[in-house]
């Protein structure tokens, strides 16, 4: 899935397929994550917004099943 990136601090990227509901975001310390379900208007709604960061926490982050694609990138030093 092709991501966009995002001008936030917490989150580096985002992706949606509006054929599957699928919306993909890439965390800044690398985790990748994936929401199931999600409507258009939704990642709309999450593009448009001023604070994506909020809408994220608001809307997405705790409505729809999330799926770990991939772990965030921790340094050992």
């Amino acid at each position: 899935m092709k991501r966009h990136p995002l001008s936030c601090r917490a989150l580096k990227a985002a992706g949606y397929d509006p054929n599957s509901s699928v919306l993909e975001l890439e965390h800044s310390n690398g985790r990748v994550e994936q929401y199931l379900g999600v409507p258009p208007k939704t990642w709309q709604g999450f593009l448009m917004s001023h604070d994506q960061e909020k809408y994220f926490r608001d809307n997405i982050a705790n409505s729809f099943l999330k799926i770990v694609v991939e772990q965030a990138n921790y340094s050992r030093f």
